[in-house]
């Protein structure tokens, strides 16, 4: 099951939107300045029009003020003087206040802690530095998700052991089709038996033991209370996994007897898809042991024009967008062991240089850049429920800054068509598959499956 959680703070974009617009000046409050003073107020001492000039004759009082005058005069400089002295308060005051709020803003960590001085997280950089050598278009699935699994077991499990079953699972199905005389080369045999392999019980002559078919594991099967509950290594234990163990073990053993298959996905899901010689693709629902027919996938309800367009449903993917994938799932079991940090983000952009549209990597980066937005705001004393807490944020650009890629990233992840899908949704849609009609559909491909497998001559 590919589940992740979608927008950790609801509603803290709305929030915000009514206080900050993108592009827009922040507006700094007006402050009180005293009222300068008007021309009326400062006394004309030249000579008015109409008067008559006659410096000989012209007494003191025209060429000197007055008492009166002086008077007047000094206490419109008072005023002056004032008001320079409140503009120079006012200005030293806005300074200050600048000097104080670039000192917090300095002081202030815009990244997530990091958990690096966690015991086990040393693991999961060695995987994700081992990934980084990989050829694309030649790694093993089987190792490469083994080591992913095996870091969030801090190197505890048991590489040769695991070698060990799958090789002998793949010998046991090598066995069977030899058993049906089946031809070897077939690939629509080796997919036919690697089918039956999870949905039939089956036994192998020369094979002490006999193979039961593998159950869906309907406890906890988002992995919320226990991640391993994605993994192939609990599913070999068990002999029950759900939709994201079960495909990724089909594609290791698959690539065990040299069977051509490949990954496809669906909201909160993923399956099986290949093609037989005759050109005819087949959608393998190992979930509950059915064949599907594409239409039945596309009406789940879930899937978007919009994602049909953008492709990131009901795809083959490729060697690359595969290993895109597994880079999800390494980011994907450190954040739900340790939280997220800069490693995530690092993973999982990853994933996104080898697949941009990558619908489960965008996610994870969505949800990386919201834990990371909610942290800041946490450590600025920013709530923003209230209008006060909303003003403040404009004091820091730096966290509008992070607020932009926050909703940069959402708006990629809707364009790309993606509808959340619920639980219950999730079990109504994987139990209509147990209808009558969807039921004969299956049996209906199942014989045209089968009957494309080409015997060997006695």
């Amino acid at each position: 099951m590919l589940a992740y959680n979608y927008r950790l703070l609801f509603g803290i974009g709305s929030l915000l939107f009514s206080v900050f617009t993108y592009g827009q000046n922040p507006v700094i409050p007006n402050l009180p300045v005293l009222p300068t003073p008007t021309t009326s107020q400062i006394p004309n001492y030249t000579i008015q029009p109409g008067t008559t000039s006659n410096k000989k004759n012209a007494t003191p009082a025209q060429l000197y003020p007055s008492e009166e005058q002086s008077f007047q005069q000094r206490q419109n400089q008072n005023i002056m003087n004032e008001v320079e002295q409140q503009e120079k308060l006012r200005e030293n005051a806005m300074n200050e206040a600048k000097a104080d709020i670039q000192e917090l803003i300095s002081e202030i960590n815009y990244d997530l802690p990091s958990h690096s001085n966690i015991e086990g997280t040393k693991e999961y950089v060695n995987v994700y530095e081992k990934m980084l050598r990989l050829d694309i278009e030649s790694y093993s699935i089987k190792d490469v998700n083994f080591d992913i699994e095996n870091a969030y077991f801090e190197n505890k499990l048991d590489k040769a052991e695991f070698d060990k079953t799958i090789k002998q699972s793949a010998d046991f199905i090598l066995a069977k089709i030899k058993e049906r005389n089946f031809d070897m080369n077939n690939n629509t045999a080796k997919n036919f038996m690697l089918f039956e392999f999870f949905t039939q019980p089956m036994q192998v002559k020369g094979f002490k033991e006999k193979h039961f078919p593998i159950k869906y594991d309907f406890e906890d099967y988002w992995g919320r209370n226990d991640w391993s509950k994605m993994f192939v290594t609990k599913l070999l234990k068990t002999n029950s996994g759900q939709c994201h163990s079960m495909p990724l073990l089909y594609l290791t053993l698959a690539e065990a007897i040299g069977a051509e298959a490949y990954l496809s996905l669906s909201p909160n899901h993923s399956y099986i898809k290949f093609q037989d010689e005759k050109g005819k693709w087949y959608n393998l629902e190992l979930t509950n042991g059915m064949l599907t027919v594409s239409s039945f996938i596309l009406n789940n309800g879930f899937i978007t024009a919009e994602a049909i367009q953008n492709k990131i449903y009901m795809q083959n993917l490729t060697k690359q967008q595969m290993l895109s994938q597994f880079y999800t799932d390494l980011a994907s079991g450190y954040l739900h062991k340790f939280g997220y940090d800069g490693f995530v983000d690092k993973v999982i952009n990853k994933a996104l240089e080898l697949y941009p549209t990558s619908i489960n990597a965008n996610i994870v980066k969505a949800n990386y850049n919201e834990a990371r937005l909610k942290y800041v705001f946490k450590k600025l004393g920013i709530n923003t429920q209230t209008q006060d807490g909303r003003n403040k944020i404009l004091n820091y650009p730096k966290s509008i800054e992070i607020l932009q890629q926050m909703h940069a990233q959402y708006k990629i992840v809707d364009d790309l068509g993606f509808q959340l899908m619920s639980a219950d949704a999730y079990e109504k849609w994987l139990g209509s598959l147990k209808e009558t009609k969807n039921k004969e559909e299956s049996e209906k491909l199942a014989k045209q499956f089968k009957g494309t497998i080409i015997k060997l001559k006695n």
